[in-house]
């Protein structure tokens, strides 16, 4: 017998998921904010709507009486599905967990009083607050919304001059229009993905490094598989997530944190999210990277079936690299069919079409595109590299 599952959230980073429900034969209903969204077509029915109108998502739910509700890769979807879930009274991650690892305030204060080590952090409300903070926590700092995503309105802040600026465009990408001013740390960008089994056991699945640009917009450019990073330290940050894991009351789904490890090999707490991580993360770099299909199991979470928990020791080398070109009007692009087709791409997307004035990202969500690259070693890594610069042409106007 087919069962309902509603999924929130239907761009391209949902397809996997979506793709996989129908797979596993599920009558499939799914909303997203864009009616664009590229996800619709996969689905049995759509409808559009903003993931963070939980009042009309509710509603729909219960029009449609689905067996199930599941997110990934977003803080609003996963947000809404285990709100919408625990109004319906179906299987959810959590409310309590879902609060914490969606307002940064929150989470902060979650942690201090579990003794997890973060940057020093103040709230503000205007901007005479963030200039007590500033005062007190020294420069460099670092502005971030409280409920925001893909470090949208984040501003690294080291001159007293652009502290004003910074904070507007930080106040104004914050929903609840309340700002984390925090001490900024020098060091190596770490992300951890994990997930709980059906028995409540947390397990970390993967650690990787990142590299950011440098400015006052810290955007990513590359995650790597495994991370760069000695064992000794691999096996610390593992331990914190764990304690990060329960003060956060997470006890069930996925989890992807952020850390920084200074040069004393301090391992500082970013963030900490119940959900996966973006950019096809949970669904196709943990996939090949450990042989979990996180999809399935968020599906059969969702509809209280079994799934079986098992990591294969894969020793793979991954790499998550964004694409920045340089800015003016795309006229013209080619050669994306003859990428697609290299054997060790996992997955190669661009985030604008033809006829689109690029510039240079601020932000997550404005980054150019990526691709997903499965490689054994740094000569193979490279040269996949160069096949790809060789045969992706755009022209501009």
């Amino acid at each position: 017998m087919k069962k309902k599952l509603m999924i929130i959230g239907a761009n391209w980073e949902k397809v996997p998921l979506i793709q996989k429900a129908k797979k596993l034969g599920h009558f499939v209903f799914v909303t997203d904010e864009s009616k664009f969204a590229e996800g619709f077509k996969y689905a049995d029915k759509f409808q559009v709507i903003n993931p963070r109108d939980l009042k009309k998502l509710l509603d729909v739910a219960k029009k449609y009486k689905p067996n199930g509700i599941t997110a990934d890769q977003c803080d609003y979807s996963h947000f809404a599905a285990v709100y919408i879930a625990k109004n319906l009274g179906l299987s959810n991650d959590g409310l309590t967990g879902a609060q914490l690892t969606t307002n940064k305030l929150w989470m902060r204060e979650a942690c201090l009083k579990d003794h997890i080590l973060q940057p020093r952090f103040l709230s503000a409300k205007n901007f005479q607050d963030v200039e007590i903070a500033c005062e007190l926590i020294g420069l460099p700092i670092i502005l971030k919304p409280t409920d925001n995503r893909g470090s949208i309105g984040v501003n690294i802040v080291r001159r007293k001059n652009q502290l004003r600026k910074s904070f507007l465009d930080t106040m104004a990408n914050s929903h609840s229009r309340n700002v984390i001013v925090e001490a900024f740390i020098e060091g190596t960008h770490i992300t951890v993905d994990g997930a709980f089994d059906q028995k409540g056991d947390h397990h970390n699945l993967a650690v990787a490094s990142k590299k950011n640009m440098k400015g006052a917009k810290p955007v990513i450019t590359d995650v790597l598989y495994p991370a760069n990073i000695n064992k000794n330290l691999e096996e610390n940050i593992k331990k914190i997530n764990l304690r990060v894991v329960n003060a956060l009351h997470l006890r069930s789904g996925l989890t992807h944190a952020e850390y920084i490890l200074d040069n004393k090999g301090r391992c500082f707490l970013v963030e900490m999210a119940n959900r996966g991580g973006g950019v096809l993360t949970s669904s196709v770099i943990i996939k090949n990277y450990t042989g979990i299909d996180l999809s399935e199991l968020i599906i059969k979470n969702a509809l209280k079936e079994k799934f079986i928990f098992k990591t294969l020791n894969k020793k793979t080398k991954i790499i998550l690299k964004f694409l920045k070109f340089k800015s003016g009007k795309v006229k013209k692009i080619s050669g994306l069919n003859e990428i697609k087709n290299i054997k060790n791409i996992l997955f190669f997307k661009l985030l604008f079409e033809e006829n689109y004035v690029l510039s240079q990202p601020k932000s997550g969500a404005e980054r150019h595109g990526f691709t997903i690259i499965k490689y054994n070693n740094k000569v193979q890594l490279r040269e996949t590299l160069k096949k790809i610069k060789s045969k992706l042409k755009l022209k501009y106007k």
